[in-house]
């Protein structure tokens, strides 16, 4: 009996040390996906775990180092993925973070983290991953630019703005000809059309301006101060005989509203995630509204020559009734253009005085009673009501 567990013990023993030692002639002889299937390793876990401490801590050093490590055992450890991800954004390396999303997108399959999900609450890798790529490409793509003078302009041509379907002024158009159609009658693209040809190419970018900024503001992306400082700096765009001249880039083409609006939504998404700082995101969004209508213009076009004859005059007055219809003039803006509109061509001068008629003394009598109570009249202050600028109905997001 004695000398059978013994030799069961033996037995063991010689077991559990060829097992040691086969062991370690396997992870030196093999590769480590090789070994880490043969002996059932934990194919970077502990490694990835240390990664993640190091992260929370600051230490991206510490953090690299065993992310690298959870790799090397095994490429496919998608916490490691995500912390390495995570880290190569933060040290200012947004390619290689973009190549460890893409991994995540292909390898994580349904595991969540809460590490880089917007609320610390878990997500699935995949989805925080292709929300930190959508912000990644928003950091390295310009919408705005500055020209040689100093002065902001959007990274567009003329070709890209034509691809970028409909634009502002088009779809403002469209919705203006389906309030004035009769009927209900279907509004065609040919009704649309009609109404745009009135506008130069350079028209249509400075209103779709004014359009976007107005979006702007009713979407909550800008304050009414902010609106009133552009839309009030840039005026002279829509009102050119009464306002000064806007500035030189506003006949310049502009990216469709969508665009824009969709630009600032995602650079708020990128603070919340932590991505870009609130100083960043305030940097940039006053980029784009100094892109779209300066404030405070560096360089202004020439004043606009008015028109010297009639259809030229009519066609300036149709424009004032298109643009006031889209709601970007008040309606004492309108009057005030109009008339400048119509003095300019001689339609709207005050008449000559008659020559003077000798007059019997009874009638110089009555006229000076005439006089003295006009004076007592014009004397009384008119109630005159001052043209309020065009508001939107918004509040200030800050």
């Amino acid at each position: 009996m004695f000398s059978s567990k013994l030799a069961k013990s033996f037995l063991l023993a010689f077991t559990t040390a060829a097992l040691l030692s086969s062991c370690s002639f396997v992870q030196k002889h093999t590769s480590k996906e090789t070994y880490n299937a043969l002996t059932f390793n934990d194919e970077g876990k502990k490694e990835a775990d240390l990664a993640t401490v190091a992260y929370s801590q600051g230490d991206f050093a510490q953090a690299e180092e065993h992310f690298i490590n959870a790799l090397n055992e095994n490429p496919h450890n998608a916490q490691a993925l995500m912390v390495g991800a995570l880290t190569y954004e933060q040290i200012g390396r947004p390619n290689r973070a973009r190549a460890f999303y893409e991994d995540i997108v292909l390898y994580a399959g349904d595991q969540t983290s809460v590490l880089g999900s917007k609320n610390m609450l878990p997500e699935k890798m995949t989805d925080i991953a292709k929300k930190r790529l959508k912000l990644i490409n928003i950091n390295q793509s310009k919408l705005v630019v500055e020209d040689r003078n100093g002065v902001k302009t959007f990274n567009i041509s003329e070709e890209a703005a034509a691809q970028q379907g409909k634009s502002a002024m088009e779809e403002a158009l469209f919705i203006r000809e389906q309030k004035r159609a009769a009927n209900n009658k279907a509004v065609s693209e040919a009704d649309v059309k009609a109404v745009e040809v009135l506008f130069t190419d350079e028209e249509k970018n400075t209103i779709s301006r004014f359009l976007i900024l107005k979006e702007l503001a009713e979407s909550d992306m800008i304050t009414k101060d902010e609106f009133l400082n552009a839309r009030m700096s840039n005026i002279g765009g829509l009102l050119p005989l009464t306002n000064t001249p806007p500035a030189s880039g506003v006949i310049q083409p502009v990216p469709a509203p969508d665009v824009i609006l969709e630009r600032i939504k995602a650079l708020k998404e990128a603070v919340e995630a932590r991505a870009i700082t609130p100083r960043e995101f305030s940097a940039e969004r006053d980029l784009i509204i100094e892109a779209v209508l300066p404030p405070s213009p560096r360089q202004r076009l020439k004043p606009k020559a008015p028109s010297k004859d009639i259809l030229s005059a009519a066609k300036d007055i149709r424009k004032l009734e298109v643009i006031y219809d889209l709601n970007l003039i008040t309606s004492d803006e309108k009057a005030k253009e109009q008339k400048a509109i119509e003095r300019y061509l001689g339609i709207n001068k005050t008449p000559a005085a008659p020559k003077q008629q000798q007059v019997k003394p009874q009638e110089v009598v009555e006229t000076q009673t005439e006089i003295k109570q006009t004076v007592k009249e014009e004397i009384i202050p008119a109630q005159t009501t001052t043209p309020q600028p065009l508001l939107p109905d918004v509040s200030s997001p800050f």
